[in-house]
């Protein structure tokens, strides 16, 4: 059930720029700040991407004034002439543009600084609305600004996505919370699931339903995610909601379900390894080195992981791994029988507790009609326990491939921590 319009504030964040429009540029601004703001218990309620034109910048700022509470634009805040947003707000406002002179100052440092003179295109980035107030940019050159019309707030932040951010996280949210402080409080959990389609999911969750209580799903291929937001009149009970609705979920799903706190599975993995004081070593093939990277990508993974070897080629299994020139030439290298010996021959050269290998074909050549595309076996060998492996198969692009090959093989490490460790 959805909550009553009026009780929480709609957000609405307009993203400009002629290269978003084409296609050679992904919002990915827009996709952190929905993100980020929905986390934090925000109503991202529209979201509009326009060009470098001046009347459809305006169009947008007049259709989100009459639709939201906040809104937020990106974009067009630069040096070069089609960089509009300054100058469309100003007029869109009443106002006119005028130098800010202490973002002009700021400007100037920011260019001696680094050996530079400050240019009058840069200088065009210290020109701002009258009626707005500056928002000062310690992250780059170009000032944002605020404005406030008719009991709502527009503010205008760059596209550059790391001054993006910082400032969203500086000015945009405290903000947000101190004005949404009378409003409905909303809690979130997000829950991720790995190991069924999206239609299971929806089969096992149907008629799972609360008052109060909104479900959202989104596939982001090959996890399943769920967004559980709850709305009360306190924070307390918004989280007793969605503790109870998350509850509900793992028990109708199980196993599948590897966070309900929006941890990536190899944050989940780390963790578990650290809990048990266990360490890790990898051997891929047909993965690229894509299994150890994303376990490194964690910060602090130098804690369980010992080493990651990527052994392409037989004669790299051979020579680094140990794996036998008669294994290789009687079971060929996808096969289980060398995913385990490429498991156990890591786990040995580095020491490490556990040992992981992956051998596969990726594509979009190379299979046979008993080994199609798409074919990947999984050895898994861990001291004092023993080797085993598993074999699967994967359809969908090469990359694809690759990605739940590591995806899988991460979830085999997770799931024999928890079960058998």
């Amino acid at each position: 059930m959805e909550p009553r319009n009026d009780t929480i504030m709609k957000i609405e964040i307009i993203s400009t720029g002629d290269e978003l429009m084409s296609g050679l540029t992904l919002d990915s601004n827009f996709n952190w700040a929905g993100d980020t703001l929905t986390t934090l218990g925000f109503d991202v309620a529209y979201h509009t991407t326009v060009g470098d034109i001046r009347d459809r910048i305006a169009e947008a700022f007049h259709i989100a004034q009459n639709r939201a509470q906040a809104v937020i634009v990106t974009g067009g805040l630069g040096p070069t002439d089609d960089d509009l947003t300054a100058e469309v707000a100003a007029e869109y406002f009443g106002s006119s543009l005028e130098l800010n002179q202490e973002a002009y100052d700021k400007l100037e440092n920011w260019m001696k600084e680094r050996g530079k003179v400050l240019s009058e295109s840069n200088k065009k980035q210290a020109y701002l609305p009258a009626c707005s107030t500056m928002l000062d940019n310690k992250w780059g050159t170009a000032p944002g600004f605020r404005i406030e019309s008719q009991g709502m707030i527009f503010f205008f932040l760059p596209g550059v996505p790391t001054e993006f951010h910082a400032m969203m996280n500086h000015y945009v949210v405290p903000e947000l919370e101190n004005r949404a402080q009378d409003r409905m409080k909303r809690a979130m959990r997000l829950v991720k699931i790995f190991g069924l389609p999206e239609s299971e999911v929806a089969e096992r969750l149907r008629g799972l339903e609360h008052e109060g209580v909104t479900l959202g799903y989104r596939s982001h291929r090959p996890e399943i995610h769920l967004r559980v937001c709850s709305f009360a009149d306190t924070e307390s009970h918004a989280q007793k909601l969605t503790r109870d609705f998350v509850d509900e979920i793992q028990s109708r799903i199980g196993e599948y379900v590897f966070t309900t706190e929006g941890e990536l599975l190899e944050e989940v993995v780390g963790r578990l390894l650290i809990e048990k004081s266990l360490t890790l070593a990898t051997a891929e093939s047909c993965t690229g080195g894509l299994l150890a990277s994303r376990i490194t990508d964690v910060p602090g993974s130098s804690t369980y992981f010992l080493e990651g070897i990527v052994s392409y080629s037989n004669e790299a299994k051979e020579k680094v791994l140990g794996v036998s020139e008669s294994l290789l030439q009687s079971h060929g290298a996808v096969s289980a029988p060398v995913a385990e010996a490429m498991a156990s021959g890591v786990r040995k050269l580095s020491g490490s507790d556990i040992g992981i290998g992956i051998s596969g074909i990726a594509g979009p050549g190379g299979g046979t009609a008993e080994k199609p595309v798409g074919t990947v076996y999984i050895g898994l060998d861990v001291k004092g326990v023993g080797t085993s492996s598993y074999k699967y198969q994967f359809s969908g692009s090469r990359e694809q491939i690759k990605i739940v090959s590591s995806e899988k093989a991460l979830d085999m490490i997770m799931k024999f921590l928890i079960m058998k460790v």
